[in-house]
C-alpha cells in the first residue's frame, strides 16, 4: 500500500492508539501488582500476639462479618488487644479492596490504645493507594495532633479544603494550638479574632501568661467556663461576684444562675465546694477533665462544664 495513501495514514493512527492502549493497561497491571505487593508486604510488618483465645475462634468459621463485630464489641470494651488480633487476623481473610476499611479500623485501634506512630503508618500506607479518602486523612489529621506534627497538619487541611469538606474548625484549632506551642501571644490573639469559637483557649492560655482579659470577658463567659475560675484569686469585678459569694468571699442578694453556686451560699464555710466533670454535647460521653477534642467521637468543641457539689 502507497504509504501517502490517506487509508494507510488511518491504520497507521489505530495501530499507535491500539499501541497505547495495550502500554497502558500494561503499566496500569504492572502499578496493580506492585500496590498487592506492598500491601502484603506491609501487613507482613504487624506484630500478632500469641492469643489461644483468638485462634479459637477462626476455628469456629465465622464469617468475616462476624469476626468484624465481634473485634467491634472487644474495641467497645476496651479490650483493644483481642480487637487488634482478630482485625490483623481478617486481614489475611478478605479482598484487597476491602483491606483498606480493615486497615482503618487497624488505625483506629491504635490511635485509641496509644500507639500513635503505628497508627501513623497504618493510615498513610492507606493514603498511598487512596490518597483521596476522607476517613483516613481525618483520622491522620486526630493522630498529627497528638504527635504535634502541624506542618503535616497543615497539608492536610489543604487537602481536605481541596476534597470539599468541612474542615474550618480543624483550621482555627489546629492554627490556634501551633500558636500556643510556639508560645506566641499576638499569635494566640490574632487566631482568637478569626476563630472566636476557640474562646475557652484562648483564656485559658492568657490567664496562664498572666495577661490581663478580665475586661473582654461577660458573666456568661464565667458560668460556661467555671471550672478555669474556681480555684483562682479572682479581682473584685462584678462577673466574678456569684463565684466570690458561693467561696464565701462576699455576700450577694442577688441569685446565681448556677444552682450549685446558688447552694454553697447558704452552705457553712469549708463544708462544700465544687468539683467538675465534662459531658460532650454530640456523643453525650462524660470525662473527668476537660479536652477540646472529645476522646470518644472526636467531636471539637463539644463539651459542656457541669459543675458538682462535693464535701470538704
Amino acid at each position: 500500500m502507497d504509504y501517502r495513501n490517506p487509508l494507510f495514514s488511518v491504520i497507521i493512527f489505530l495501530l499507535i492508539v491500539a499501541m497505547s492502549i495495550i502500554i497502558v493497561e500494561i503499566l496500569s497491571k504492572i502499578k496493580q501488582k506492585n500496590k498487592i505487593k506492598r500491601l502484603e508486604e506491609f501487613v507482613e510488618t504487624f506484630d500478632f500476639l500469641d492469643n489461644k483465645e483468638i485462634k479459637n475462634i477462626f476455628s469456629e468459621n465465622i464469617s468475616i462479618n462476624g469476626l468484624i463485630l465481634l473485634a467491634m464489641g472487644f474495641e467497645k470494651e476496651g479490650n483493644y488487644e483481642k480487637s487488634l488480633n482478630i482485625y490483623l487476623a481478617i486481614l489475611n481473610n478478605v479482598k484487597e479492596n476491602e483491606k483498606y476499611e480493615i486497615l482503618q479500623k487497624i488505625s483506629e485501634i491504635y490511635l485509641k490504645a496509644g500507639f500513635l506512630h503505628k497508627s501513623r503508618e497504618t493510615l498513610l500506607e492507606i493514603l498511598r493507594a487512596k490518597p483521596r479518602d476522607k476517613k483516613a486523612l481525618r483520622t491522620l489529621l486526630i493522630v498529627d495532633d497528638k504527635l504535634k506534627n502541624y506542618d503535616e497538619i497543615k497539608n492536610i487541611i489543604e487537602v481536605c479544603e481541596e476534597l470539599g469538606g468541612d474542615i474550618y474548625k480543624e483550621k482555627g484549632y489546629i492554627t490556634f494550638k501551633k500558636a500556643v506551642f510556639e508560645n506566641n501571644i499576638n499569635k494566640v490573639k490574632e487566631i482568637y479574632n478569626l476563630y472566636p469559637f476557640i474562646k475557652r483557649g484562648y483564656i485559658s492560655f492568657m490567664i496562664y501568661k498572666n495577661q490581663n482579659i478580665f475586661d473582654e470577658l461577660t458573666e456568661n463567659d464565667v458560668y460556661e467556663m467555671i471550672d478555669i475560675f474556681w480555684n483562682k484569686d479572682l479581682p473584685n469585678i462584678n462577673i466574678f461576684n456569684q463565684i466570690k459569694a458561693a467561696k464565701k468571699e462576699i455576700k450577694i442578694d442577688t441569685p446565681a444562675a448556677i444552682f450549685e453556686l446558688e447552694v454553697l451560699k447558704y452552705t457553712p464555710k469549708n463544708l462544700a465546694s465544687l468539683e467538675f466533670e465534662y459531658i460532650c454535647k454530640n456523643c453525650k460521653k462524660v470525662f473527668p477533665i476537660y479536652e477540646e477534642r472529645c476522646p470518644h467521637c472526636k467531636e471539637l468543641f463539644s463539651f459542656k462544664v457541669e459543675p458538682i457539689i462535693t464535701t470538704q
